[in-house]
């Protein structure tokens, strides 16, 4: 709570089992959960990396702009617009190159992209 205050955060409590008292966060679960469901509907992988699809999403909704507020969440945090030049389709096939093989093996293997590493730049292939 000390955080809060120091940061000029206003920490308002809702009873539980009240959805409708915090309907700014509601709306947000609501619009990952709609981007989740679409970015697993556009592959065939399995419901187990939906954890990378929520992650993915996050990162789309942070740096993407509002009507509502003139900065994104990414240009507040970082002092700087985020660049779209590396955005790629969640789930889409994408051919990564091996590092080590034979001369007559292939230089490449088909991969499906599953998101963006939050240590560094790069990307997530399965």
């Amino acid at each position: 709570m000390d955080y809060l205050k120091e940061n000029g955060i206003l920490s308002q409590w809702t009873p539980p089992g009240t959805p409708q008292l915090n309907g700014v966060a509601e709306r947000r679960n609501r619009t990952l959960l709609d981007m989740v469901r679409s970015m697993m509907s556009f592959t065939e992988l399995p419901p187990s990396f939906w954890g990378y699809a929520l992650e993915t999403a996050a990162k789309l909704l942070n740096i993407a702009p509002s009507k509502s507020v003139p900065q994104t969440p990414y240009e507040i945090w970082h002092g700087k617009p985020a660049s779209y030049k590396y955005l790629r389709v969640w789930g889409s096939p994408a051919y990564v190159k091996r590092l080590v093989g034979d001369k007559l093996d292939s230089r490449s293997s088909l991969c499906r992209f599953i998101g963006y590493p939050k240590e560094t730049a790069g990307y997530y292939f399965l």
